[in-house]
């Protein structure tokens, strides 16, 4: 596991990328790339009509992660520094532009909310179920 960039977009958004190859048969690697990076919640984000709202932003708590992994599998070992340069400069050319966008943070914490909100209600339908 080796730290291999860094970022910090044009919205404050910081990323890391770190390198995860794993060698898996004589010269032959799996490529993989972790990208990450924190998102600090703001409450002022998200909408207060839910009744669960409040429920949500305490269970996301003071921040959450933006997560992408890229692989690609069959690697010949000599060609693993040529094909993470490459595989860093597609994900330059087409992700960041979408990541440093000046709403990305606020469409991503709505849409972690949303998912927060969706296992919190499941959740009650279980405990729900289990008491009738």
């Amino acid at each position: 596991m080796k730290l291999i960039k860094r970022y910090c977009l044009k919205n404050n958004l910081k990323l890391e990328v770190w390198d995860l190859s794993e060698n898996y048969w004589a010269d032959f690697w799996n490529l993989k790339l972790e990208i990450k990076g924190k998102i600090e919640v703001d409450p002022s984000v998200f909408p207060k009509e839910d009744p669960l709202a409040e429920e949500a932003i305490n269970a996301m708590g003071k921040e959450v992660f933006y997560k992408r992994e890229i692989v690609k599998v069959g690697i010949r070992e000599k060609d693993l520094p040529r094909e993470i340069e490459k595989t860093l400069r597609f994900f330059e050319e087409n992700a960041l532009p979408y990541l440093q966008h000046p709403d990305f943070k606020r469409r991503f914490l709505l849409k972690e909310f949303e998912k927060t909100l969706k296992e919190i209600r499941i959740n009650k339908l279980r405990e729900a179920q289990d008491e009738a």
